[in-house]
């Protein structure tokens, strides 16, 4: 059965803990996106199956990420995945540490050991020059295409790899509903724009009225012109008003805040999608040959779109980072004030 083929068919709901979390998803979205919604006409009703269908692909995706990886120096050492990602093991140490999610989750948990998180990267290639050997010969001015990671973010956490995983898949559907909630936010400030052009069509129109009965009335040169003038007004008035007609007002336009989360939830895999990234990489990043494996390692790793205005292109592992391996706080302050020097 696909994805929708549940909403579609009307099949009987998931019962036991799905049903519960369906319900919990449910009223989260609600509370957060716009508590008003429950005045919408079976507000729960209508989002349930949606809910469970972006659930359910959410898991599907989640499913397909391979297992957590280490994230200490040892791991950095013996993972080409980690060291592709960072620099140096103290890179991975410091991208930990400097999470405030990270250090406000060891204090909510203060007998954790270790957490499980999302590292969020941006990947970026460029085309450069360098060195490469053939044979017996190095060569300089060589194209060679490199991979870059920047902007490392751990804000994703869970006690176990399991709860981490049930939380990348709330969050799915959570950034599902923004994007909802994102373009209902848009219709509403192209009708705030509409509104804004018939109050000054209507001033405009109102003071061409005035000069025809006023001194201009006396000018047959300027007549032509201003009633001309006027007819365009009002034509675009006309036009304005039959667009602002069709537009939601009222509580027909909270029900269609409800419609377009119900439209991103369903369409959850045209709007968020994970793919498998693969490069055959050198120890310094430089991609390379997929037909000599001596070249380099192959590394897989995951790269999620992220609906956003404008849409964002994240890669991303799951990994396991110990708490005795977090740094102080002083020193990372420390760190700070000698870059700012």
């Amino acid at each position: 059965m696909g994805l929708l083929d549940w909403l579609r068919g009307g099949a009987a709901p998931p019962s036991g803990p799905d049903r519960a979390r369906i319900a919990e998803a449910v009223e989260r979205i609600v509370q957060t996106a716009n508590p008003r919604l429950r005045y919408a006409p079976r507000y729960a009703r209508r989002l349930t199956p949606a809910v469970a269908s972006a659930l359910t692909y959410a898991a599907e995706l989640v499913a397909t990420v391979p297992a957590a990886r280490e994230a200490t120096a040892a791991g950095w050492a013996a993972d080409p995945c980690m060291r592709s990602l960072f620099a140096t093991p103290d890179d991975v140490v410091r991208a930990f540490s400097r999470s405030i999610e990270l250090r406000a989750f060891f204090d909510e948990h203060p007998l954790a050991d270790e957490v499980y998180a999302v590292i969020g990267t941006r990947m970026e290639e460029r085309r450069v020059l360098g060195t490469a050997l053939e044979g017996s010969v190095i060569r300089h001015d060589v194209e060679q295409t490199t991979v870059g990671f920047t902007d490392h973010r751990v804000r994703i956490l869970g006690l176990t790899e399991a709860e981490l995983r049930t939380e990348v898949e709330r969050r799915i559907v959570d950034q599902l509903v923004m994007d909802g909630v994102g373009r209902v936010a848009a219709e509403q400030r192209q009708r705030e724009a509409f509104e804004q052009e018939r109050a000054l069509l209507k001033t405009r129109l109102s003071l061409l009225e005035q000069a025809g009965q006023g001194m201009n009335a006396a000018l047959a040169g300027e007549r032509t012109a201003d009633a001309e003038k006027l007819a365009q007004v009002r034509a675009r008035l006309e036009e304005n008003s039959r667009t602002l007609a069709g537009m939601t007002t009222g509580a027909e336009r909270l029900d269609e805040e409800l419609e377009r989360i119900i439209e991103a939830l369903c369409d959850a895999g045209q709007r968020f999608y994970v793919t498998t990234v693969r490069r055959r990489l050198d120890r310094m990043n430089v991609v390379a040959d997929d037909d000599d494996p001596a070249s380099g390692e192959e590394i897989v790793f995951q790269s999620a779109l992220i609906p956003a205005d404008p849409p964002e292109t994240r890669v991303f592992v799951l990994a396991r980072f110990p708490k005795a391996a977090m740094l102080p706080a002083a020193m990372l302050f420390a760190e700070a004030a000698r870059q700012l020097l």
